[in-house]
């Protein structure tokens, strides 16, 4: 009998601890998915869920789309799509954006397109020699699962997942900053820490990463640094972009490619990395013309122009569309190659 009793106490209580867990995600809402919006701002968003929900509330409207990092955030899509010659431009810009968002998400689209009798005229793809071939961070975490539409998984698992996933230490810090808002400083504490935790979270450094820059500082003083590196997820990207320009080509789609320009304070964009991001950039040319923004010294030395040493501000994406499309720019200096091999 006690026994029994132990036994449906423990049941109880896993009970408890999963139905507090499903009542603190949605509640709590730390990725944005559920729409509570009890807690906000969001700090933690799966951005590739909520782009796409952007898109499904007027599926009709888009027939351009942007696809990039977060990089590829800035860009005004009233300008591109003026550029691009179409109606609207959807915007699928995600965190450390690479292949493996970009390729799914235009198959869905296609498809998309095909069940509405509507079609995609045109599509902006930015992409980053400082990331291209980097183990992705594609359905690695919470804020970055793919939705069901588009990676194909069931919306049962998709949801379960996020009901079910513990996360003590974000439900804590939203909570902490909840109350610490309604303090007479609450305004400028809840913009000061969303300033923080972006800078926390931006760029993310997969665990590939993170060995790959400690095997370069701990060989550093012996190895070629001029060397290029095959990146860990190279070969397969590749595949996925060529993948992604037979779509194009096979639905008539007008894309245009180009290469984000890099800050040389980016010790991804550094001179000992510069081999790994010029062979990229080449690669890609060899199989679609590129517009190539690289590194130039004169951004570099603009702070103004950057949020951050890895995100430059709107002005640099209007310059950026001007080059590409006017062939003219309001840069001080040289700024974007055309390449093709």
């Amino acid at each position: 009998m006690r026994s029994r009793t132990y036994a449906v106490a423990a049941i109880a209580i896993a009970a408890m601890v999963l139905l507090g867990t499903m009542a603190a995600n949605v509640l709590i809402d730390p990725q944005g998915v559920f729409g509570t919006k009890l807690f906000v701002p969001v700090v933690n968003p799966n951005v590739r869920y909520l782009d796409l929900q952007v898109y499904k509330a007027a599926p009709d409207q888009y027939d351009g789309v942007l696809f990039g990092s977060s990089r590829g955030e800035i860009f005004d899509t009233k300008l591109l799509a003026e550029y691009l010659g179409v109606h609207a431009v959807v915007n699928f810009s995600v965190p450390d954006g690479l292949m493996t968002d970009h390729l799914p998400t235009l198959e869905y689209l296609l498809r998309d397109k095909a069940a509405r009798r509507s079609q995609l005229r045109a599509i902006f793809l930015l992409l980053d020699s400082d990331l291209f071939g980097r183990e992705p961070w594609t359905d690695n975490n919470a804020d970055s699962f793919l939705p069901p539409e588009i990676d194909g998984e069931s919306q049962w698992r998709f949801w379960w997942r996020y009901l079910t996933i513990f996360q003590y230490d974000t439900w804590k810090r939203y909570i902490a900053r909840a109350i610490a808002n309604h303090s007479p400083a609450g305004a400028a504490s809840q913009h000061a820490e969303l300033k923080r935790a972006v800078a926390a979270m931006v760029p993310f450094q997969s665990p590939q990463v993170a060995v790959e820059r400690s095997a370069a500082a701990a060989d550093g003083a012996t190895r070629n640094q001029a060397q290029p590196r095959v990146r860990a997820d190279l070969a397969r990207q590749l595949k996925l972009f060529d993948r992604f320009l037979a779509l194009c080509r096979a639905n008539d789609i007008k894309l245009v490619v180009a290469f984000s320009p890099l800050n040389r304070n980016n010790e991804d964009a550094s001179d000992a990395r510069m081999p790994d991001n010029e062979r990229i950039v080449d690669m890609i040319a060899k199989l679609v013309p590129v517009w190539d923004f690289d590194r130039p010294e004169w951004l570099s030395q603009r702070p103004d122009l950057w949020n951050d040493i890895f995100h430059f501000k709107r002005p640099v994406a209007d310059m950026m569309l001007q080059r590409i499309f006017t062939g003219h720019a309001t840069a001080p200096g040289a700024f974007g190659e055309f390449e093709m091999n």
